[in-house]
């Protein structure tokens, strides 16, 4: 189980998915996003102009699920 707290909740094709944006080392802001059960867990890195919302990150799941 993922601890909520900062974090988005979406669901895609019935599964359910936290994202949220974080630093990396470098102060770089990473989008990450893991499944509910953590076996999917993805960190991509994005301009920090767009606007991130939950349409992104369900096309971002879909180019994932379609590789």
């Amino acid at each position: 189980m993922i601890s909520e707290k900062g974090k988005r909740k979406l669901e895609y094709q019935g599964n359910v998915y936290y994202w949220y944006i974080e630093n990396d080392k470098d102060g770089v802001p990473k989008m990450r996003i893991i499944s509910d059960d953590k076996k999917l867990q993805l960190t991509r890195g994005f301009d920090s102009e767009m606007v991130i919302s939950s349409m992104y990150i369900k096309e971002v799941l879909k180019k994932h699920f379609t590789k």
